[in-house]
């Protein structure tokens, strides 16, 4: 079975740098889509970015944490703005750290920013956004930890 071009199509995908969101972003660049890989680690980053390249994809790197939501913000507005559109946004940032069942700890807090509070900002500012637009974005938001 042939899978379907994505050629001409524009995501974003948070943790774009290893793991989950590396093979999302492979994937769809694979396909013709124009990803740009959000990560905190600049390093990762340009090494994912250049295995995108390598095998063919078009794909651009920022460095940003994903709880920094007026940073991603601005990357979606950055980005929209350069291509006209944002058809896909992979929610998928990540990290492991242990936590201590029933203590109100920093980590706990860091945690539930990264893979609630965070991920619900950036959703709630991309519907409204683009609420009335013609653009048809798609929203995926992989919690994991």
């Amino acid at each position: 079975m042939e899978q379907d071009s994505l050629e001409g199509k524009v995501a974003i995908i948070t943790g774009g740098s290893s793991g989950i969101g590396y093979g999302i972003a492979s994937a769809l660049a694979s396909r013709g889509a124009y990803v740009y890989l959000i990560a905190r680690d600049l390093k990762k980053l340009e090494k994912a970015k250049s295995e995108i390249i390598k095998k063919g994809g078009k794909t651009e790197i920022r460095r940003a944490d994903i709880r920094n939501t007026p940073e991603i913000r601005n990357i979606i507005d950055e980005v929209y703005e350069s291509h006209k559109r944002l058809d896909m946004f992979i929610n998928n940032a990540g990290e492991w750290s242990g936590q201590t069942i029933g203590a109100e700890s920093k980590d706990l807090q860091k945690t539930r920013k990264l893979i609630r509070d965070s991920p619900t900002e950036i959703t709630e500012y991309l519907i409204n956004k683009f609420r009335k637009s013609d653009n048809r974005l798609q929203i995926l938001t992989i919690i994991s930890q």
